[in-house]
């Protein structure tokens, strides 16, 4: 009888630790789905937050000063010879041979030369300076001109004296080689050291020396990126070629200069 009832009270023990345990485990898995459903709130919490972020930085990347200023890299630089012509204060285009049209703007510094249309005197040797306003009045009417562009901005816009009314003329114009001054045109062959410009049906000629610059921009040489010296060599082949518009400084007949202009 003590051992029957020495064995009920040990299996009631072993019951209650069980049962023990078993609210334990409860408990705990209880408070494992609470800590699941808090960890989930906060999870869902953060994807809120990165969405209303997300919201934000699409207003930041749609800032337009920083693509204005990508806009600004990506302004022209090169020269030109052609027709300056006016838009706006400060704003102007100049039109090549082929009917090209570049605009381009105008700032304090920029070099303003004239040899009878914008200002100064078309018999005289060397080209005059001019202010904003006289180029601002000539390009209302029209003159030709070369104009060095960087980054959209004219650096100097030099009169053609070709242009100023006392140029080429009629005939070849051979026998005026010997005049000194700024003309644009296509560049031809004549001879060895010889070469012409023709423009308007109308021929200049001019020699080169030792010393003559040569500067090209993708057809005498170098590329359209980059300004680059070329040699003799290079013009010649060039020239023989045809179709290559350039802007030549000469003195005494002689070219000091060769540019090509930027196509």
């Amino acid at each position: 009888m003590l051992r029957t009832h020495r064995r009920k009270s040990v299996l009631a023990a072993a019951a209650l630790v069980a049962t023990t345990m078993l609210l334990t485990a409860c408990q705990g898995e209880d408070t494992e789905d609470g800590g699941k459903s808090t960890g989930a709130t906060a999870s869902d919490s953060a994807a809120k937050g990165k969405s209303d972020d997300g919201g934000s930085g699409t207003g930041a990347g749609s800032e337009s000063p920083s693509g204005e200023k990508g806009s600004k890299s990506g302004m022209v630089s090169g020269k030109w010879v052609g027709t300056v012509s006016y838009l706006a204060p400060g704003k102007y285009t100049v039109t090549d041979a082929n009917n090209a049209e570049q605009a381009f703007f105008t700032s304090e510094d920029t070099d303003i030369e004239g040899a009878g249309k914008i200002c100064g005197d078309a018999d005289g040797q060397a080209a005059t300076p001019c202010t904003e306003e006289e180029l601002e009045a000539a390009a209302k009417k029209g003159f030709v001109a070369t104009v060095d562009v960087k980054d959209g901005v004219a650096v100097s816009i030099i009169e053609d004296h070709t242009d100023s009314g006392t140029g080429t003329g009629g005939g070849n114009g051979m026998g005026e080689g010997e005049r000194s001054g700024l003309f644009s045109g296509t560049l031809g062959y004549m001879a060895p050291g010889k070469y012409s410009l023709s423009r308007d049906g109308n021929e200049r000629a001019f020699f080169t020396a030792t010393d003559t610059v040569i500067n090209g921009a993708g057809w005498i040489c170098g590329d359209a990126e980059t300004v680059t010296p070329c040699t003799e060599e290079d013009l010649e082949a060039a020239a023989k070629k045809g179709s290559v518009a350039v802007a030549v400084q000469v003195k005494d007949g002689v070219a000091v200069t060769i540019d090509e202009e930027h196509n």
